[in-house]
């Protein structure tokens, strides 16, 4: 039986760290400074605004599921659920393309051993797959929760949250301030640019891993497989 990660759950509950800011010359937080004075919910909410108004953006990071298996992810999303790139889960890696309502990997032979533990069933089916692309569907589909940038964003800072502003930070993408959001029993923390537009840098959670987002609407290339380069898992029962 085939066992999969619950990626949602990964998303709401694994998040974590935080940005360091030391180190910089003392004009440079000043942005930030200024904007740390905002109530935190109208923070959250240009947030919400700047990234809903993105065309593509890249995640990288790694979180925990529920199971406490490291998924790590390096994918370039756009704001129609479009992504590609590279999700690794556990030891094994799949390369994943979505594009209009569709979606596919290519897992390579750990992530086929992760998924059918089965003694000698993850080596057979990889050698059935070989390197051809498998439809996303089924409770794999979770995946696709990495391939929209509303639906991450509707995680790290949820419209019925609450957010405190904490202060300013240094991220890569320059002056942030730092958000405390609490949803329900969760807890985390999210970083927003002190600077137009207020896009999400960064956001972490407790112990268990953390995402990045960067590359803001850099254009990036998805093509679906070609029909020969799809397999159906389907075949694996005959």
């Amino acid at each position: 039986m085939l066992r999969h990660a619950v990626l949602t759950t990964a998303l709401t509950v694994a998040l974590t760290s935080a940005l360091a800011g030391c180190g910089e010359e003392e004009g440079t937080l000043s942005q930030a400074r200024d904007y740390a004075n905002e109530p935190g919910n109208q923070i959250a909410e240009h947030a919400r605004t700047a990234m809903h108004d993105l065309d593509t953006v890249h995640v990288e990071g790694d979180v925990l599921d529920s199971e406490g298996t490291k998924i790590t992810v390096d994918l370039d999303v756009s704001a129609e659920d479009t992504c590609v790139g590279k999700v690794s889960i556990g030891e094994g890696e799949i390369s994943l393309r979505a594009i209009a309502g569709s979606a596919w990997y290519q897992g390579d032979e750990e992530f086929w051993k992760s998924i059918a533990p089965a003694k000698g069933e993850g080596e057979r089916i990889a050698k059935r797959v070989g390197d051809k692309w498998v439809k996303l569907e089924g409770e794999l589909a979770s995946l696709r929760a990495f391939c929209s940038i509303d639906s991450l964003t509707a995680q790290m800072v949820p419209a019925e949250a609450e957010a405190q502003t904490v202060g300013p930070a240094m991220a890569a993408e320059g002056p942030s301030v730092r958000l405390d959001v609490t949803h329900g029993d969760t807890e985390s923390r999210t970083y927003v640019l002190a600077s137009e537009p207020h896009r999400i840098v960064k956001w972490t959670q407790g112990s268990s891993g953390e995402l990045t987002f960067s590359d803001f609407d850099e254009e990036f290339q998805v093509e679906e497989p070609a029909a020969g380069e799809v397999f159906d898992l389907a075949e694996l029962e005959k």
